[in-house]
């Protein structure tokens, strides 16, 4: 992440895909609430970068919900 993040910015597609990874790893090991924030920002990247309608915003979307879900707050998701 932090490779990517300095060789093409923070706010690079690429930076996102790694943001998504990291925060679906913590996910699984149980660690919800580090991986909310890099879902957001795996988020926010896609939305800038792609529009709110393209389907990498879409599974990151899907993957927030989820997050969200997990941690008793299915009125956000």
């Amino acid at each position: 992440l932090a490779i990517d993040e300095k060789s093409y910015g923070p706010d690079h597609p690429r930076v996102a895909i790694r943001l998504n990874n990291l925060a679906l790893l913590l996910e699984d090991t149980n660690r919800l609430q580090e991986a909310e924030p890099l879902m957001r920002r795996a988020l926010a990247i896609g939305e800038k970068g792609y529009g709110p309608d393209h389907p990498s915003v879409a599974i990151r979307l899907s993957n927030l919900a989820v997050i969200l879900q997990n941690t008793n707050r299915q009125h956000e998701a």
